[in-house]
């Protein structure tokens, strides 16, 4: 029987997130970035001083795994940390997701026992890249594209920096005053959590937390075990297909064999089949590879409509039940140096993360989710220019999301983002990002008629368009789902997909369909996005008449599109959404005419390029 009472278990598992909930609160508010400080692309964690994840709270899916594997570099690089010690890591090829995230870890001691490291994750504004941006999706190798790597390098020593590390960043990253703002930010957060978890050692005793960890890992290990035998037993192969990108014309064809076995509570993962490295910024990295399974298959695991099933927490307790077998030089397992991971918390891991979630969905009715939209358009495009007023600057925009992919039960969130951030991150303000960067945003609205539609619809994206307002401005995207759109499940349908184009001063509209995109843009011009929705889950003509209406009155969906593709007939004044209501008689034998097998137009309409 657990030693930690069940009291103990919920006091102490809630303490600790709410440590980490203060790193992150300290990070958001300190951070000079807009990518960090208003769209809140990071994660904070603490682990355990053996590599095991404790707490993570609103930790981003695609960070929250590899925690471990930071700690452990730690380890082999530095086995004897001392108090006042901080180490920066960013290295792809020992542990870290890509280099674009600087993750700075702090050795936690209590009564001189290394006891937790605590960990701040933050994608960085710019990272020394040849260009501006901290994406390179067609850089051939690591030195292509040109990021500063620190593997696990300490840049703290008694709680001073070293200043020979500072000193090499503020010479090589565009942006210095931003990324030394950013890095005491991260720092900051670190010592916040040292902070508390010695107070709360020290006020609960040593030993009483101590035995608080482990009883934890046993009881949420027992209950990802629980869960995992509520799932179809057996195995599941999974299959899908990257579009194609410069230097990989072909696309790029992605497997996983995901064995559930009943029996021992265990999840076995097989990403071996998958090709080589590729000569381009797509490969994984081994946090991003694992990840990439193991937090779609906690998704599945949490995604069963039933409230009288626990929750199954992320920690290393659940992590237990997970095998996930990769290989080195592959693209979706262990790059070998020098392969390039510019792009690894995206395009590959994304990929095999909705395949897995949809083909669960599809195995079972109440498991899993339609797949989510891909890529990164405009919108989400780093973006790097000269303030006449305040000198150069870089950063990372959001200033849309992809559309989220429905479930059994829930429609997709409008700013779900993809599955690596699933809706954790925020949209930028626009007012901030006007007041930070000499840039103007000219639309930012929803899409209407871009969901996956389905009993449950996925989230409709959105456009969005901005250029400069003083200077030029360069712009960096990239698009993805376009030949190979993200699919709905049991009967959903896949949503509109994403595009990308530009504005001249005299308001011609060009389209830019190349999977990698560029602008140099003048003031007046603008580059535009539309993001895609999200895939749907069943049947459309199984949704509620009501809810479509509801949708209709939101501007979701058009009354053309209700009729066909839901069979739900409107009338009303079609300018004045507040007269709509359901024409039942209508609704009633549109739907039967297609239950007879009759004629339904699942026709999308073209969203034109404005």
């Amino acid at each position: 029987m657990s030693g930690t009472s069940a009291v103990d278990l919920a006091v102490f598992s809630n303490r600790l997130d709410g440590i980490v909930r203060e790193m992150e609160n300290t990070l958001l508010r300190t951070a000079r970035s807009s990518v960090i400080g208003l769209a809140r692309d990071f994660s904070c964690s603490i682990v355990t001083a053996d590599d095991e994840l404790l707490a993570s709270a609103e930790g981003l899916p695609v960070h929250v795994y590899g925690s471990g594997l930071l700690s452990a570099s730690l380890r082999r690089h530095h086995p004897q940390p001392r108090p006042g010690d901080a180490y920066l890591h960013n290295d792809p090829y020992d542990g870290n997701t890509h280099a674009g995230d600087h993750s700075l870890l702090v050795p936690v001691f209590v009564d001189g026992e290394h006891r937790f490291t605590a960990i701040a994750k933050a994608h960085q504004a710019d990272i020394g890249n040849a260009l501006p941006t901290t994406y390179m999706p067609t850089a051939s190798d690591v030195y292509a594209e040109g990021a500063l790597i620190f593997p696990c390098v300490q840049i703290q020593r008694d709680y001073e920096d070293v200043d020979d590390i500072v000193r090499m960043c503020r010479r090589r990253i565009r942006v210095p005053e931003v990324w030394y703002g950013d890095y005491l930010a991260m720092v900051a957060a670190g010592r916040i959590a040292e902070r508390r978890l010695v107070e709360l050692c020290t006020r609960f005793g040593g030993e009483r937390v101590r035995r608080f960890v482990g009883d934890w890992f046993d009881y949420t290990e027992r209950r990802a075990r629980r869960a995992i035998r509520d799932l179809p037993a057996g195995t599941t192969r999974v299959a899908t297909r990257l579009d194609p990108y410069p230097g990989l014309e072909a696309g790029l064809a992605l497997t996983a064999t995901i064995e559930v076995d009943h029996e021992a509570g265990r999840i076995r993962a097989d990403l071996r089949d998958n090709p080589d490295c590729v000569p381009i910024g797509l490969n994984l990295t081994e946090a991003t590879s694992k990840n990439a399974v193991v937090a779609a298959m906690l998704m599945v695991m949490n995604s069963r409509p039933d409230e009288a099933r626990a929750r199954v927490p992320l920690n290393g307790g659940s992590f237990r039940c997970f095998e996930v077998l990769v290989r080195e030089n592959c693209v979706a397992g262990i790059p070998r140096h020098p392969a390039s991971c510019s792009l690894a918390t995206g395009e590959v891991g994304v990929r095999l993360w909705a395949a897995i979630t949809a083909a669960f969905a599809d195995a079972s009715a109440g498991l899993g989710s339609a797949e989510a939209g891909f890529g990164a358009p405009p919108y989400l495009a780093v973006v790097s220019g000269e303030d006449p007023e305040r000198g150069p600057y870089v950063t990372q925009l959001l200033l849309g999301t992809t559309g989220g992919p429905a479930t059994a039960e829930c429609d997709g969130w409008l700013s779900f983002l993809g599955m690596p951030a699933a809706g954790l991150l925020y949209r930028d303000s626009v007012e901030v990002d006007e007041q930070k960067y000499p840039m103007i945003v000219y639309r930012s609205s929803l899409r209407p008629d871009s969901e996956g539609a389905g009993r449950r619809r996925g989230a409709p994206g959105n456009v969005c368009e901005y250029g400069p307002r003083a200077g030029s401005m360069q712009v960096f995207w990239s698009l993805e789902g376009i030949e190979n759109p993200p699919r709905g499940v049991r009967g959903g349908q896949i949503p509109t997909v994403g595009s990308a184009y530009r504005v001249e001063v005299e308001g011609t509209v060009r389209e830019h369909p190349d999977a990698v995109g560029a602008a140099l843009l003048a003031p007046g011009e603008r580059v535009g996005s539309r993001s895609p929705g999200g895939g749907g889950y069943g049947d459309p003509f199984d949704r509620e008449p009501e809810r479509v209406l509801l949708d209709v009155r939101e501007g979701y969906v058009g009354i053309e599109r209700a009729a066909a593709v839901y069979g739900v007939v409107l009338q009303g004044d079609p300018a004045r959404f507040e007269t709509l209501a359901i024409d039942a008689e209508a609704t009633r034998a549109r739907r039967s005419a297609a239950s007879r097998g009759e004629h339904r137009d699942p026709v999308r309409p073209t969203a034109s390029p404005r």
